[in-house]
């Protein structure tokens, strides 16, 4: 969990905050083009927030943060809430391709991947200490990650509509995001005495991640 929030931190910026300001200043002045980056960002952290709000899930470790029906198992709300925090790094990797910068791309991508295993793992562990099988917590970890590539159209699709949302769009995946580093992982990761190993994993996700772009470059 930590390799992934550390991945998930640096690219917010490196892989979607920083080219979208690039992206902007080629079409506003430079007052103008940091709005328009930081109004996507914002747009993208309340519509998350929104949704959070609305659909119940449950996390593994820390309390729900909506009240839900009982009749939904909690192994049905943890892959729902799974679910719902892949689609901002779907939404990320379509922008990238959106913009065509291969490089930027590519690293997202590649970032991407590599934090989907530690995940995945997670969601599955998570499930069978939950009492579900172990192929159908394999199943259910996999058809969960299937959102991203889903999500990852809607990304592309939006950057396609018009230049001027390129940026926006940039915003928006960022600040999606974040909200789902800061509000959801980490919480989840300094619980119960661990600090020192969860540490461990952020600041292996950021080297990753740091590496990932200075060689892909």
């Amino acid at each position: 969990m930590g390799l992934s929030a550390g991945i998930m931190l640096v690219a917010s910026f490196v892989s979607l905050l920083f080219p979208g300001l690039r992206q902007a200043e080629k079409l506003f002045p430079s007052n103008v083009a940091l709005a328009v980056v930081l109004f996507g960002l914002a747009l993208g952290y309340l519509s998350i927030i929104a949704i959070h709000e609305h659909l119940p899930h449950e996390h593994l470790f820390k309390k729900a943060d909506v009240e839900h029906k009982k009749g939904l198992s909690r192994a049905f709300l943890i892959v729902l809430a799974i679910t719902l925090h892949n689609f901002p790094e779907g939404l990320a990797v379509g922008v990238g391709f959106g913009a065509q910068d291969m490089h930027n791309a590519l690293t997202l991508t590649l970032a991407i991947a590599i934090q989907n295993v530690p995940e995945g793992l997670i969601v599955a562990f998570g499930l069978v200490s939950e009492g579900v099988s172990r192929r159908n917590a394999f199943w259910a970890a996999l058809l969960s990650g299937l959102v991203e590539p889903l999500s990852s159209i809607v990304g592309f699709g939006a950057t396609r509509i018009a230049t001027v949302s390129l940026p926006i769009s940039f915003g928006f995946a960022a600040g999606a995001m974040l909200l789902v580093t800061c509000q959801e992982i980490f919480p989840e990761l300094f619980r119960e005495g661990r600090e020192k190993s969860a540490t461990f994993g952020v600041v292996m996700g950021i080297v990753l991640m740091v590496s990932l772009d200075h060689l892909l470059s």
